[in-house]
């Protein structure tokens, strides 16, 4: 268990680094910048991160615990005989992690940060390729690899698309289940 002050420093640096985005890409950001914006030394930055892709890496592992604790959570609600369902809870975990991380996560796109949008992917594609892998309750007609890249690039890009079209954050989660419902429901997995 870390120290409460470093939780409390680290937790400034990564609020620093989303502020950061606010403003401009994250190609531009410098240590420099998180240092002075977030009134800490480069001594305690280098402290607990060796760049700002350090920082991005721990502040993805972080965000990819959030989902799997979310879904932990939202998994002990659901009818398990349905086979949809845990695909249906893996979505929403996406769509949570993605809302309650807007500040960040709205800035993870392909044309305004390349570097966050392939850092995110990789990450996610990692865990939804594992858990086609592991759950066997719908078969994926192509490889886990392929499958994974589809429903993550395809539920990422519609969130981002609909967000950039200015649709209401309630519309675009209910669409978004609609269409990945279409996707499990079709011949991409057999049954």
């Amino acid at each position: 268990m870390e120290d409460k002050r470093v939780i409390k420093t680290k937790r400034n640096i990564k609020h620093t680094m989303i502020a950061e985005l606010g403003k401009t890409g994250f190609n531009k950001i410098t240590v420099t910048d998180i240092c002075k914006h977030g009134q800490i030394s480069r001594i305690t930055f280098y402290t607990y991160y060796n760049d700002k892709y350090d920082l991005i890496e721990e502040m993805f592992r972080d965000y990819v615990k959030e989902a799997d604790d979310d879904y932990h959570v939202l998994i002990k609600n659901v009818d398990l005989t349905d086979r949809f369902s845990r695909y249906e809870i893996l979505l929403e975990c996406i769509l949570n992690l993605y809302y309650n991380n807007i500040e960040f996560f709205s800035h993870a796109v392909a044309d305004e940060n390349p570097y966050l949008f392939s850092e995110f992917y990789r990450h996610i594609f990692m865990k939804v390729q594992d858990y086609i892998e592991r759950h066997n309750e719908l078969k994926p007609k192509y490889s886990s690899r392929q499958t994974a890249a589809l429903l993550c690039n395809g539920v990422w890009t519609f969130i981002t698309e609909s967000r950039a079209m200015g649709l209401p954050d309630k519309t675009v989660r209910r669409d978004a289940r609609n269409c990945y419902k279409v996707l499990l429901e079709s011949d991409l997995f057999t049954k």
